[in-house]
């Protein structure tokens, strides 16, 4: 009797949140039982960051989420807390679609099948859900959307839905790698819960070519500013600080070479600038080498911002605080400067070939610190020495 088993399958789909891991938005299936009215929410994207192994795991890419159940009520309770959007939309599917979704399901919650490698963007809550449904319609989004070329890439959407949050945007950008600067396709768009709620709305049903979407309706409104519209004071606090200090460094002892506190500001510029594009260097070396965070590989910013730049920060302490260089290291940073400068331009010259990473605004930043920090030396030190 098909009646006992008829399920009613729909689509929760909650807007982006604060917290930096709710910035992409969430989504998650519901089964609602037509006979004793229980709906259940079917979450791909549970995690769990609290447990100390498992945060090293993580840390090394070994990213291991699994599909977990829980009543639509605390659900919904849960992120109307959150004070997110979130929307309802009810599939207009057969009844024997519907129970095949709903097996399927509880299937994949059992403990010894719940578990999944997760790629945020390849394989995560969003792409299996709409891979569920997409198998179950017989390809009803495939079809449609597969084929459809964007002019965008997985950058632009990170970029995008990191927006109001500049400094950490800026080093989730910087730590990725060319893999995500191919155009996409609308499929791959859909691992973001967004896009597949705006495409879910406009799939027909090839055998019916009725609407897939019965109903939407949106169950609870965020309140307030929209998220990424306020930058935090910290951000524009640390960004002012840090334009302040290279400017400052940098640019004084070119307009006041025999100004003895220009020199100490030019250390001090030095030390900043080594440790950021140094320790960028290295945790994009630790990424490569020690994780399997696939997108954070082959990335050309390790070329523009080397982890040598961390041999740069005790000359810069020298000079911070004496206010004078040796000979020897005078010598040694017109040299390395040189180099840096050489690999900041093969990086520009290999996107003429097949390398396609979107780091243009790292670029733009070691080429201008790189030829900032030249001038300051020549006025305040090369100029004199070669005088001498």
């Amino acid at each position: 009797d098909m009646a006992k088993s008829h399920y009613k399958i729909k689509v929760l789909t909650i807007g982006p949140g604060e917290e930096l891991f709710a910035r992409f938005g969430h989504i998650a299936l519901v089964v609602e039982n037509v006979e004793n009215g229980r709906s259940i929410v079917y979450n791909f994207g549970t995690f769990n960051f609290t447990d100390p192994e498992l945060r090293i795991k993580y840390a090394r890419g070994f990213l291991n989420y699994w599909l977990s159940t829980v009543p639509l009520d605390l659900f919904l309770d849960f992120y109307k807390g959150e004070n997110r959007d979130v929307y309802l939309q009810t599939l207009n599917l057969t009844n024997k679609q519907a129970e095949d979704i709903a097996i399927k399901l509880d299937e994949n919650a059992q403990p010894e099948n719940r578990y999944y490698a997760y790629r945020h963007y390849l394989d995560n809550c969003c792409t299996r859900i709409r891979n569920i449904i997409d198998d179950e319609t017989d390809g009803a989004i495939s079809s449609k959307v597969k084929a459809i070329k964007v002019d965008r890439d997985f950058r632009y959407w990170t970029e995008y839905s990191l927006r109001g949050i500049p400094i950490i945007q800026s080093i989730i950008l910087y730590s990725l790698g060319p893999s995500i600067d191919h155009r996409l396709t609308r499929w791959d768009e859909e691992f973001l819960p967004s896009v597949l709620f705006e495409d879910l709305k406009t799939i027909k049903l090839a055998n019916t070519n009725k609407d897939l979407v019965l109903e939407s309706k949106q169950i609870f409104k965020r309140e307030g500013p929209s998220i990424g519209s306020v930058v935090p004071v910290l951000d524009i606090s640390v960004i002012g600080f840090l334009i302040v200090i290279l400017g400052l460094g940098f640019i004084l002892p070119i307009f006041y070479k025999q100004r003895f506190q220009s020199r100490r500001f030019l250390g001090l510029a030095l030390i900043v600038w080594s440790l950021i594009a140094g320790l960028g260097g290295l945790m994009l070396l630790l990424y490569w080498v020690a994780t399997t965070h696939y997108d954070t590989h082959y990335n050309e910013n390790l070329i523009v911002t080397p982890v040598t730049h961390l041999l740069l920060i005790w000359p810069g302490i020298v000079l911070l605080f004496k206010g004078t260089i040796s000979k020897k290291s005078l010598n040694f940073f017109k040299y390395y400067l040189l180099i840096a400068t050489g690999f900041v331009f093969i990086d520009i010259l290999l996107k003429a070939g097949p390398f396609i990473q979107g780091n243009y605004g790292t670029i733009a930043l070691a080429a201008t610190c790189n030829l900032l920090f030249y001038l300051a030396l020549k006025r305040a030190f090369i100029d004199e020495q070669e005088k001498g």
